[in-house]
């Protein structure tokens, strides 16, 4: 009885008058129907005493009816009269619950856009923390039910009443409800974040989904922040975690070592491929538009690569290693060009790898094979020695100028090897979170190398694809996000604008931050692939007059009805012949202007298909649940030193 008043407290006013109505119908329905038996039958003795009287009229127990009728064939008549009287009054009850639960049609010739109601928000898959069996399910695909169980549940350093929460809120914090549920994404979908600078988007999304995102992660921490709040959580949940900052001097700020050229996949069907995605990414937009000198500078920059990869020995060359074969005052460009084209690459046992590969051998001008030496590092340099002196000066000095970072000494200490390697963020035996500082200072020279990261990530990690019998991608363990704040900062990346819609089904999430739509389009065009593929996307306040206009569009028109007065003869001082009119206009659900002035607390979050939903900014820092997080955690800090995969030894 108590659980059924709890719930009926819940219940609309619409149904509890609808109950109410049920109950009262069916009371006086008996009452009447009593009544007009006892009333055929001439108040007979048999009917028993009476409950009252009423101005000398004897008035029954409501019920007495159904007990009177043994004497359906004494009075048949009063009986059928009794029953039709009681079957009008519940038709007219149930009639009446029905005016009053009628929805009135509403008029949407202009558009029909509103708010989610709070049952459509339960639709809309962002409660994945109710049920057990989603988000244990990515814990058992990536194997870490027993880790989290070990780092959560049997903690004795989290309070009760947090840890089941702490447990079950995995995915992207997206924001909070009206009626105060958090809103999480753990879909397999890309997010997108438009929020202006100093709107708060750090201490409200990126460091409250770094409290409760539980795969891997890749975080643009531009500033350094999320490191220092969140690293030191990461790690105790059991994950490996790194800072790399390019510019870092290992005194005053500790960065992690990433070389990219470990990521080349030597002596395979795949090294060319490899090393030229690093030459594309690392030669500027603005050179490769230049018809003839960026694509041949790419070209001669992969040979190069290639070449310095087989020449270090007893370790793995990085870029400054190029950039130091490019300027070495040792040897003039046609000496250097000379060596690439008859080196002996090759000094394993077979032979015959490069012509295995390539299928080429490289034949030299005294008519005698060198199957050693590498066909196409080779060729390459020699159709640079047949050009004119100002053509290959010009592609030369186009490669050489992108290497010119690797010349700075912290660069190149930081990208000297790897401390671990691309697949170990998707395939390592714990989750493994890169905290990739980009300090604005220094965004030049950092934001080449995330490049350079992104898209090797993209090239490796997309490449390979096992289906199991549930239809599941299985060629990876854990799932990963980009979490790219300060997107559009980093510059265009070609193969993630091209990979955007199909690296979620890799187990690639990506969560883009920008600051506004110009952004956007500046960087990556009109017709970008990032729009059209996001499933959630998330709106701050915001001073830009684009941006709002964008968002007041996506949330589309509403119909309104408008009322408008007029008056006859005798005009408003009598109100004569005073006329009434309706008509509908359209209205967009929320202006520009309104967007330009909403509170510092309100986000409108978009998920695809949906209603929009009004939402509120949490700040983690009021939150108790995430101070938590934070406060049992000894805090980072620059100099903590990060973890390590790959020991120098298998550099």
């Amino acid at each position: 009885m108590m659980k059924w008043l709890v719930n009926f407290r819940k219940y609309s006013f619409q149904k509890k008058i609808s109950i109410f109505l049920i109950l009262v119908g069916f009371w006086v329905g008996c009452q009447v129907g009593t009544q007009t038996f006892a009333k055929k039958v001439g108040y007979h003795k048999a009917l028993g005493t009476p409950l009252f009287y009423y101005q000398k009229t004897p008035i029954y127990f409501p019920f007495s009816i159904f007990s009177w009728m043994k004497w359906e064939k004494s009075a048949p008549k009063a009986l059928d009269d009794a029953q039709l009287n009681m079957i009008t009054v519940l038709l007219i009850s149930v009639m009446s619950i029905g005016i009053i639960n009628k929805k009135k049609k509403k008029k949407d010739y202009y558009g029909s856009a509103s708010w989610a109601t709070k049952k459509e928000i339960e639709n809309m898959n962002f409660f994945p923390y109710l049920k057990k069996e989603i988000y244990e399910a990515d814990y058992h695909f990536s194997q870490t039910i027993a880790l989290y169980q070990e780092k959560i549940l049997r903690n004795c350093n989290i309070q009760t009443r947090m840890q089941q929460s702490e447990y079950a809120k995995s995915g992207v914090f997206v924001g909070r409800d009206a009626w105060g549920r958090d809103l999480i994404d753990l879909s397999p979908g890309h997010l997108m974040m438009i929020a202006k600078t100093g709107g708060g988007k750090g201490i409200s999304v990126v460091i409250t989904t770094l409290f409760t995102w539980k795969g891997s992660t890749i975080v643009n921490d531009v500033k350094g922040d999320n490191w220092l709040w969140t690293a030191a959580y990461r790690r105790r949940l059991g994950h490996k975690c790194f800072r790399f900052e390019a510019t870092a001097d290992g005194v005053e700020k500790v960065s992690c070592h990433y070389n990219p050229l470990a990521e080349i996949r030597k002596g395979t069907l795949w090294e060319y491929q490899d090393a030229r995605i690093i030459a594309e990414t690392l030669v500027s937009p603005d050179r490769l538009k230049d018809p003839f000198f960026g694509p041949n500078g790419v070209t001669y920059l992969t040979a190069v690569i290639l070449h310095v990869l087989y020449t270090v020995k007893r370790r793995v060359a990085n870029l400054p290693d190029v950039y130091n074969f490019m300027s070495s005052p040792q040897f003039t460009e046609e000496e250097k060009l000379k060596q690439m084209m008859t080196f002996e690459h090759n000094d394993t046992v077979n032979r015959n790898l490069f012509y295995e590969i390539y299928n080429d051998v490289i034949i030299l001008q005294d008519g005698e094979e060198s199957p050693r030496t590498h066909p196409r590092v080779s060729r390459v340099a020699a159709d640079m020695l047949g050009r004119s002196d100002k053509e290959r000066s010009g592609i030369i000095s186009t490669a050489k100028t992108e290497l010119e970072v690797f010349a700075i000494p912290t660069v190149a200490r930081n990208t000297a090897y790897s401390d671990f390697r691309i697949s170990d963020l998707q395939n390592y035996e714990v989750p493994v979170d890169l905290y990739f500082v980009t300090p604005i200072n220094a965004i030049d020279i950092t934001s080449t190398l995330l490049k350079l990261f992104l898209t090797q990530i993209l090239f490796i990690l997309t490449d390979k694809i096992e289906i199991n019998s549930k239809g599941e991608n299985t060629a990876y363990r854990h799932r990963l996000l980009l979490l790219m704040d300060e997107f559009t900062a980093i510059g265009r990346i070609d193969l993630l604008n091209k990979e955007v819609a199909l690296m979620r089904g890799h187990g690639i999430k990506g969560f883009f931050i920008i600051q506004d739509m110009k952004q956007l389009k500046a960087t990556y065009g009109e017709n970008n692939a990032f729009l059209g593929n996001m499933s959630t996307t998330i709106y701050y306040s915001t001073n830009d007059v684009d941006t709002a206009k964008y968002i007041e569009t996506r949330l589309g028109n509403k119909t309104e009805k408008m009322i408008t007065r007029s008056y006859g003869q005798g005009g408003i001082l009598f109100r004569k012949n005073l006329n009434y009119s309706e008509h509908y206009i359209a209205r967009p659900l929320m202006t520009a202007e309104e967007i330009h002035s909403m509170d510092e607390n309100t986000s409108i979050i978009l998920s695809a298909g949906k209603r929009p939903i009004k939402g509120k900014i949490v700040k983690w820092y009021e939150e108790p649940e995430f101070q938590n997080r934070f406060q049992r955690c000894p805090a980072a800090t620059n100099r903590t030193p990060s973890d390590v995969i790959m020991p120098i030894s298998e550099n």
